[in-house]
């Protein structure tokens, strides 16, 4: 063999080991690359299987209240077929990749779709295990009740018993002090506890010194004081001390000690409340009073002025002599002479000459034009307004005075309902608090009332009762 072939096998022979090699090479990249590839694509895949899952579970927490379906979950994913990639050249890799995407995508299509309905499925059981939990529970509860009917009923009975007993027999709620067995003082050996005081002080005074705090307390609010209510309550006081003062010869102490105050200032406190009670006695009937009543006190009572003239024969009280005026007789003499006069005026006398024949005898007054709301006496205004102008009474007037002959002269226009309506209204007021005494406690009652009170002491409860009876 010559030299240059053998230079020529040896260099084919390196060059087939050189190719060699480079397929080997070549063949572990391609393998290099597939298991690379291969690697990203099982990656991808559990990040999308994941990211499904986790979007499936939580769809259904929402649909179904957390984690209803926590157990069938699993299932929903057991058909899912591995992805697997084929070890090829570049080329047809990338091919086969496109084709492999492709796949997956319908692949992901269906099984959502898939999965959605095993949802619908899923919810739509446990919803119809859910409600026949609840019908047998229901069921069940029935069952138990038509079974005990009698022991639940007999419970029952038993209970409405019990309370009915427990307010039958309840016992007194009576209040105490909170220190009430302390000593206030001993006498040898008996010892007066603060109790001992409270109930008696519940004995003496009954409800009346706790009504007098509760009405205090309710209508300071309702008729704060003024310089007029202070003035009102200070006169009020000087009249009663000076009337003691003249009739029996007491001082202002010892006044306020006879009534039980223990100064001037307690006695003041006193009048106050009994201002503030009489301003509700009044709004209370005021209150009640309704128009109907105002319009026939209208018609029955107002009258236009009346311009009039009278004669008084006076009469005698009880404790006065005949014999100490002249002018001053017993009440048969006294109505004697009265009817005597309307006689002689009968007869033609004229009535200045009853004024001269009988000046020693009666009391002569020209009373100029009276409303129908003056100070005159019910029966003397009853008797003018009923009188024509121009005449005399055909009969004598008795008043408090004594006995009466009028003459009547002419008469103002009688006045609107809309003009005198305030006035009306005052003196519907003043008659029926001067006809009922007892009035301005019956207000009072209604006020309380109208305040909600409600006693927790019973034993105050039963005299507060008691005390109520004497005002209906």
């Amino acid at each position: 063999m010559s030299k240059d072939s053998s230079n020529s096998k040896k260099s084919t022979t390196k060059n087939t080991k050189k190719k060699n090699n480079t397929n080997v090479d070549a063949k572990k990249t391609i393998n290099k690359k597939n298991t690379e590839n291969k690697t990203k694509a099982n990656k991808t895949k559990n990040i999308k299987e994941k990211k499904e899952k986790e979007f499936i579970e939580a769809q259904v927490e929402e649909e179904l209240d957390n984690d209803m379906f926590d157990d069938d979950l699993d299932d929903l994913f057991e058909d899912e077929d591995e992805y697997e990639e084929e070890p090829i050249i570049i080329k047809k890799e990338e091919k086969k990749e496109k084709k492999e995407n492709k796949n997956k995508k319908e692949k992901k299509e269906e099984i959502n779709t898939t999965n959605i309905k095993k949802i619908e499925k899923i919810a739509k059981d446990k919803n119809i295990k859910k409600k026949n939990n609840n019908s047998k529970k229901l069921n069940d509860f029935g069952y138990f009740l038509e079974k005990n009917r009698n022991v639940i009923s007999a419970f029952l009975i038993g209970v409405i018993i019990t309370i009915i007993i427990a307010l039958i027999i309840w016992p007194d709620r009576i209040a105490t002090l909170k220190n009430g067995e302390d000593p206030v003082v001993k006498v040898g050996n008996k010892t007066y506890t603060a109790d001992d005081l409270y109930k008696q002080m519940k004995d003496y005074y009954s409800v009346n010194q706790l009504l007098d705090k509760i009405d205090n307390d309710i209508l300071t609010k309702m008729y704060p004081e003024t310089d007029e209510m202070k003035k009102e309550v200070e006169s009020t006081a000087e009249n009663y001390i000076n009337m003691y003062k003249q009739y029996y010869n007491y001082t202002e102490e010892q006044f306020l000690s006879a009534n039980g105050f223990s100064n001037k200032e307690a006695y003041l406190k006193y009048l106050t409340l009994d201002n503030r009670r009489k301003k509700y006695e009044k709004d209370y009937v005021k209150k009640n009073t309704s128009d109907k009543e105002i319009e026939k006190y209208y018609n029955d009572n107002v009258y236009g002025d009346i311009k009039c003239e009278h004669v008084l024969v006076e009469v005698a009280n009880d404790t006065s002599s005949t014999t100490s005026s002249k002018n001053k007789l017993k009440d048969a003499d006294a109505k004697k002479l009265a009817q005597e006069i309307i006689d002689k005026i009968n007869d033609g006398t004229s009535w200045k000459d009853i004024q001269k024949e009988y000046k020693d005898k009666v009391t002569y007054e020209d009373l100029g034009y009276q409303a129908w709301n003056s100070d005159l006496e019910k029966s003397f205004k009853d008797a003018l307004k009923d009188m024509d102008n121009n005449s005399y009474s055909k009969e004598p007037v008795k008043t408090s005075y004594g006995y009466h002959v009028i003459y009547r002269n002419k008469q103002k226009d009688t006045p609107t309902l809309k003009k005198v309506k305030q006035t009306i209204i005052d003196k519907i007021i003043e008659d029926k608090i001067s006809k009922d005494n007892n009035l301005v406690y019956k207000a009072l009652i209604s006020l309380r009332n109208e305040k909600k009170i409600n006693f927790s002491d019973t034993d105050m409860k039963a005299k507060y009762d008691s005390y109520l009876k004497q005002y209906k």
